[in-house]
């Protein structure tokens, strides 16, 4: 093994353990299915996200210019939750209805929402759910796919973990030319 390589991966592991410790500030988006579209209320990385799940009920597909209302089902473990919504769209996706909302569930602990979007070029967008219960977080990442576009499999990590202990997952990396 030459010095480019341990130095390489010690950046690596550094950079990695940087982000770890960012991760209690701004959690990882986790992709889900239409139909469905749930979240853990455990992160992968051990630590607790908000305690709610989110469900695409309706709205997955579209076509270019038509306004989508993405319908949301968000479930919670006790009734009358207070939940903190942000919708945030990816480029080529824009909302049409105001990005935050502030949402409380019934005494099932189940509410539902509808945000509409709408894109101007046929692609597979993300629709980005950050929903906030109490001083917790759970980031959801919706597909919204318009017109004819097929949905592109997301590259996965291999999971490892550091001789200090701490989980890290190598994740593979694309150069770009510019």
């Amino acid at each position: 093994m030459n010095i480019k390589n341990i130095l390489g991966n010690g950046m690596l592991i550094l950079a990695t353990l940087a982000c770890h410790a960012q991760s209690t500030v701004a959690k990882p988006l986790q992709p889900v299915a239409p139909g469905k579209a749930t979240a853990k209320s455990q992160q992968p990385d051990g630590k607790i996200g908000a305690p709610v799940s989110v469900e695409l009920i309706s709205g997955g597909a579209t076509s270019k210019n038509v306004t989508l209302p993405v319908q949301l089902q968000f479930k919670t473990d006790q009734p009358n939750t207070t939940l903190q919504v942000e919708y945030r769209s990816n480029d080529g996706l824009s909302l049409v209805t105001l990005g935050t909302a502030t949402l409380i569930s019934n005494q099932q602990g189940i509410v539902t929402d509808t945000p509409n979007v709408r894109a101007t070029a046929d692609g597979v967008y993300d629709l980005n759910v950050f929903v906030t219960v109490g001083e917790r977080t759970r980031a959801v990442s919706i597909p919204v796919t318009v017109g004819n576009a097929k949905p592109v499999k997301k590259a996965s990590g291999k999971a490892m973990r550091t001789p200090q202990g701490e989980d890290l997952t190598i994740m593979p990396a694309q150069e770009k030319s510019h």
